[in-house]
């Protein structure tokens, strides 16, 4: 299965930490950061409708995440940055498992 996953990351080290594991794994990560200054790296509608999994790497509530509608009907995770930053071959090993 060539597994794809969208990301939404408060911060670009989280973002760039899975991107680099997902490389590591043998998958792809694409994301793209939310923060105080707005959306970075915006990921296009064609790679969110691509993508097995959407992964919201984020501290607030996936309802304050911006333009949100762009993730309607899609399958989500939600993880608190923490957990990608110190492991996050874990998370996405989680993400794998659940799918298969």
């Amino acid at each position: 299965m060539n597994i794809k996953i969208a990301a939404v990351c408060d911060n670009e080290l989280s973002g760039k930490m899975l991107k680099e594991s997902g490389e590591k794994m043998n998958l792809v990560v694409n994301y793209e950061v939310q923060d105080d200054k707005g959306i970075t790296n915006k990921l296009s509608n064609q790679v969110i409708k691509n993508s097995n999994i959407v992964l919201f790497v984020t501290e607030k509530e996936v309802e304050q995440i911006e333009e949100i509608e762009r993730f309607i009907d899609r399958e989500y995770y939600e993880v608190l940055p923490q957990f990608v930053i110190q492991n996050p071959e874990n998370v996405i090993s989680e993400i794998i498992t659940d799918l298969n």
